[in-house]
């Protein structure tokens, strides 16, 4: 069953005060009672005492009530007994009211005992002097005693219910005083769900932890949206790159199906055609599928690799594939870095293919790699067409080509500088760019040093 952070806070307050309340309480009347028992004990073995010192020097017959009065405190009472243990005087001496049982007498004591409803405290001692030889009792009433235990348990109750009943109050009030912004923010929680991703939190308190869940939730709605956005437009992305061969190749299977049949030159053409924008839609979809592989997961690192190896082996490999083109070196000492080989390959010929592509005319790529106090650095330089300077900071981009018809033309579908990207940054890389139009650009890869 559900319950509201109010209800909860008062219920949990609620709990602590009357659990607290209930210990102190009981610790203090048990504190009490024993304080109030010890003064109880301590006022009969004072009056016993002072009366066995004037029966021990002074002759019986000559001791007035008034003497014993004045010995006796709190409506005590007192019993004179013989050595066989007779009564011979008691005081008050109309009070009838308790008898001492004589084996309580015979053995001096401190007794506890009730009279008619009534509880006493019964001291007896034994005198054995010149004046008088048998026993004395002196007997305490504790009506006091239960009477003040009693007014402290009320007023300990009284006290109780009071203090519940305004921690039930302040709790109520205090408690809508701190569910009131959570209140607030999810009733805004509720208009970002209705509205969608362009909503924002507008709620400042002055708790701490609300703000910064506010701030947090912000946060993660401006990259839940700019995720979304990049989704939407790798989607519509996508379907544009999909559709043009897409029509291509239902155009020429209609242009086969009306006149192909009877003309093989026509016949040969589209079928061809046919084949290449098949071929350019499986290379879309395998781009496209590493790309996503790239985003969702990362690679173990299992070993270090010599970063210099690699390069002079896909330059070697470049040169068989483009003998028309010049590859300079100029790399430093051995570099190990743990990276994937293949990742690394695959970065090697995204970047060195592209730089083929764009430079068909001086033909002409360096590359260079340097081991430097807190990073590595490879540069792949090419002399090609450029890039403009509105542009640079767009080509990592998904589908985004400089010259979309020239792109095209080659046979690219502007993935390739997003995949390597992503394999760059998924092991603690960078990457950036410098271009100027038609004098070349130079791709900057950086590895920090482990």
């Amino acid at each position: 069953m559900k319950t509201s952070l109010r209800s909860r806070w008062m219920r949990l307050s609620i709990l602590i005060i009357i659990g607290s309340f209930i210990m102190f309480s009981a610790f203090l009347i048990y504190a009490t009672s024993l304080y109030l028992k010890d003064l109880q004990y301590r006022a009969l073995d004072r009056s016993t005492v002072e009366l066995k010192a004037m029966y021990e020097t002074t002759a019986f017959n000559t001791i007035n009530e008034r003497e014993i009065y004045s010995n006796l405190y709190d409506n005590q009472r007192f019993v004179l007994y013989t050595n066989s243990g007779e009564e011979v005087y008691r005081w008050p001496s109309k009070d009838m009211s308790f008898n001492i049982p004589r084996e309580q007498i015979i053995h001096p004591d401190i007794y506890s005992v009730d009279f008619e409803d009534m509880s006493y405290l019964v001291q007896t001692v034994k005198i054995d002097s010149e004046y008088w030889n048998g026993y004395i009792a002196v007997i305490h009433p504790m009506n006091e005693y239960y009477t003040i235990l009693q007014m402290i348990i009320i007023i300990a109750t009284i006290i109780g219910f009071m203090s519940i009943s305004i921690t039930l109050v302040i709790s109520y009030f205090m408690a809508g005083q701190m569910v009131r912004p959570i209140y607030r923010f999810t009733r805004q929680l509720q208009y970002v769900e209705n509205n969608g991703f362009s909503e924002r939190l507008d709620l400042k308190t002055n708790l701490e932890e609300i703000d910064y869940m506010v701030l947090s939730f912000n946060n993660m709605m401006d990259t839940l949206e700019e995720s979304f956005n990049q989704q939407k437009q790798f989607v519509e992305d996508a379907s544009h790159e999909l559709r043009t061969p897409l029509q291509i190749v239902q155009g020429h299977l209609n242009l086969i199906n009306r006149w192909g049949k009877n003309d093989k030159a026509v016949l040969e053409e589209s079928l061809q055609i046919s084949i290449d924008e098949m071929g350019r839609i499986t290379k879309l979809i395998e781009e496209l599928l590493e790309l996503t592989k790239n985003e969702n997961e990362k690679t173990n690192i299992i070993e270090q690799i010599n970063l210099n190896e690699e390069i002079i082996s896909r330059v070697n490999a470049m040169k068989q594939l483009h003998p028309t083109y010049t590859f300079t070196l100029d790399l430093d000492q051995a570099i190990f870095y743990p990276i994937s080989q293949y990742q690394f390959e695959q970065i090697l010929v995204i970047f060195l293919d592209n730089a083929v592509k764009y430079d068909y005319i001086n033909k002409s790529i360096h590359i260079k790699s340097k081991l430097m106090s807190n990073k590595i650095k490879i540069e792949i330089s090419d002399k090609g067409v450029g890039i403009p300077k509105e542009d640079v900071n767009k080509v990592f981009d998904r589908f985004y080509r400089v010259d979309k018809s020239r792109s095209r033309e080659l046979g690219g579908n502007g993935l390739g500088l997003s995949i390597a990207k992503k394999i760059i940054e998924s092991n603690d890389g960078n990457v950036y760019l410098e271009s100027k139009i038609n004098e070349g650009t130079t791709i900057h890869i950086e590895f920090p040093l482990k």
